[in-house]
């Protein structure tokens, strides 16, 4: 079992979907479920099945549990599933049976569970909205997704990747960022984590015309359209994510280019000289 947390939009699907990827389970089912999108007793239903009579409206019907069997099973926003819910939850994974509502009737099932927060467990087992013997039952291996604004060094790349993918889809010509924008990026809080930075560089790319380049600063939502630079903290922070940006560049071009020296000052299109300082300079700020 694997527990993944972190704020909302900072990728936790994602790394699950990797995870899965990875896995032995990788060609079997992959089954995702939102705790928080549906009230108890339709969950309940949803998760372990019923049996017709059971309830109102009820019918014979499997739930996510055997859909899932022999795959994986992913459940998000997990503080969000009821107390009761917890308990019933708990049995099945000792147990490794379900029983659909309304039948006596135990069935075998072989799931491997992932579960998703969008604060850490142990702080949602003090808040009493997560079960303390369930943590600990699924806290197998759990893995920390830092918030964007803990991981500006990422912005770069995240950019570079979702500018692609919608220069692609929506046929644009688009190919970076402005040395504004991406100095608006630095400095912005991310409060949306990842998922906000791919909505404005999706938002960005439509507004762009089709021959445009570069994403500046007028393409992009109101709300960063508008937003001031504080000048102390741009001065203090702006030649530190400028390096920080320029290191990133120049790594991915020696991966790219196996370390060679010389194709990637050509990539760069910087002199060979060029890059052996920075290579240098960089390296003598890590020591």
């Amino acid at each position: 079992s694997v527990v993944v947390y972190g704020e909302t939009g900072t990728g936790k699907e994602v790394l699950v979907q990797a995870i899965v990827h990875e896995s032995d389970r990788k060609n079997q089912v992959f089954i995702p479920q939102n705790c928080a999108a549906l009230p108890e007793s339709l969950l309940e239903s949803l998760l372990f099945g019923s049996v017709k009579g059971s309830y109102t409206g009820a019918i014979d019907r499997k739930g996510l549990f055997e859909l899932a069997d022999g795959g994986t099973l992913f459940l998000d926003e997990l503080q969000a599933m009821p107390l009761t819910l917890q308990t019933k939850l708990l049995r099945v994974l000792e147990d490794g049976v379900v029983r659909r509502i309304g039948d006596a009737k135990a069935i075998q099932v072989d799931v491997r569970l992932i579960t998703a927060l969008n604060m850490d467990p142990f702080e949602a087992v003090k808040k009493q909205i997560l079960r303390e013997d369930l943590l600990y039952r699924l806290h197998v291996s759990s893995f920390h997704i830092p918030p964007l604004r803990e991981r500006k060094q990422d912005i770069p790349l995240l950019s570079r990747h979702f500018i692609q993918t919608y220069h692609q889809q929506f046929s644009k010509n688009v190919k970076r960022l402005s040395e504004e924008t991406k100095q608006l990026f630095m400095a912005h809080h991310w409060p949306g984590n990842v998922r906000e930075l791919k909505h404005t560089i999706e938002h960005a790319v439509l507004m762009m015309p089709k021959e445009a380049e570069d994403i500046t600063p007028s393409y992009l939502p109101a709300h960063l359209r508008t937003q001031k630079l504080e000048e102390g903290t741009l001065n203090a922070s702006l030649k530190s994510q400028v390096s920080s940006f320029e290191q990133t560049l120049i790594q991915e071009a020696l991966n790219k280019h196996h370390g060679n020296i010389k194709k990637t000052a050509a990539a760069l299109k910087i002199p060979r000289q060029t890059l052996q300082y920075k290579l240098k300079k960089y390296a003598d700020a890590e020591i």
